[in-house]
């Protein structure tokens, strides 16, 4: 696998804070799983050095984007590209979700933890699969769409609060097969106690530092529980999808 050089297809600037990047790639879209991540850098620039890791937010037949956090220098830097202009992608990398078919399932995430959530929603609902899905953010500056359940800490848009007090009193009220999960630690260490009382399995797409993206450098590592004891598992190479159970949460 090596880095792809492509011009970009599409900048949108959904507020000062988000973007999406697409570009069109037929042999790389035949390739992605949700929950895929690619490594991405602006080439033309020396700094930061480092790709960045991002979710992949959607696929439409050649096309693919993502949903991009202006956080640093790296993500301002392609937040400031213009269509036609090269980018670099080494991927799609990680072992996404694992999808199910025929069952009433619950997604869940947080702030910029939404982006690979709109295409597994697509997936699990091509695949028959009732789907319910949660999204919370600090406030509006944080929802991308109005067509799930919106829930923000100031009340700007959306029910008033925690996403996980509103997929509490979901999880008392309907029956759910499974649930799928990515956003802060601390949100996907409640949601996976709240399904571990209730016998509900849920996969989580964990976010870590990474160097690499393929399991070299070793510096995205967790502690998951196998079997009677703790192993560090990569979360580039093993994840960034683990079973919520077997994650070691230290948030």
């Amino acid at each position: 696998m090596h880095f792809k050089k492509l011009p970009v297809l599409k900048i949108e600037h959904i507020n000062k804070d988000y973007f999406v990047l697409g570009v069109r790639d037929k042999e790389l879209t035949q390739k992605i799983k949700p929950g895929h991540f690619f490594q991405v850098k602006d080439p033309a620039s020396r700094i930061p050095l480092l790709p960045r890791p991002f979710s992949v937010y959607k696929v439409d037949n050649d096309e693919l984007e993502f949903l991009v956090k202006i956080i640093g220098e790296a993500t301002m830097k392609l937040s400031h590209l213009s269509t036609g202009q090269d980018i670099q992608l080494l991927g799609p990398l990680g072992n996404g979700f694992p999808l199910v078919s025929g069952k009433k399932v619950l997604l869940a995430s947080g702030g910029i933890g939404f982006a690979p959530m709109p295409f597994l929603e697509h997936k699990l609902k091509e695949a028959g699969n009732e789907v319910h899905f949660y999204h919370g953010g600090r406030s509006s500056n944080d929802v991308f769409c109005d067509s799930v359940e919106n829930c923000t800490d100031d009340g700007t848009f959306g029910h008033t609060g925690f996403v996980t007090e509103y997929v509490e009193k979901y999880l008392d009220s309907t029956h759910i097969d499974i649930v799928y999960a990515c956003g802060p630690e601390p949100m996907m260490k409640t949601l996976t106690i709240m399904c571990s009382k209730r016998d509900i399995p849920i996969y989580v797409s964990m976010e870590r530092v990474m160097a690499c993206g393929v399991g070299a450098c070793c510096g995205c590592v967790i502690k998951i529980k196998e079997n009677d004891s703790i192993v560090y598992k990569k979360v580039c190479n093993d994840g960034p999808v683990f079973y919520g159970a077997e994650v070691v949460w230290d948030a």
